[in-house]
């Protein structure tokens, strides 16, 4: 997990990974609202915890992370 950076504030913050209707994976806060179209996939969890699953989620699945790229 190499060139993640946290920023100042949100070392111990809790997260969820979101997911769009095109398989796309995003890290948000818990103790946040979800944006519309974006349900959980994982969590809450630790930010490490949650950027694990999305790197096995886009080692399972190839062609949605080539096409979030």
């Amino acid at each position: 997990m190499t060139g993640r950076t946290v920023p100042d504030g949100r070392a111990g913050r809790a997260s969820v990974v979101l997911v769009n209707t095109l398989g796309r994976h995003s890290l948000w806060p818990a103790d946040l609202d979800t944006p519309a179209g974006w349900p959980v996939v994982y969590g809450p969890a630790s930010r490490a915890r949650c950027l694990d699953f999305i790197d096995r989620a886009s080692t399972r699945h190839p062609a949605a992370a080539a096409t979030a790229a």
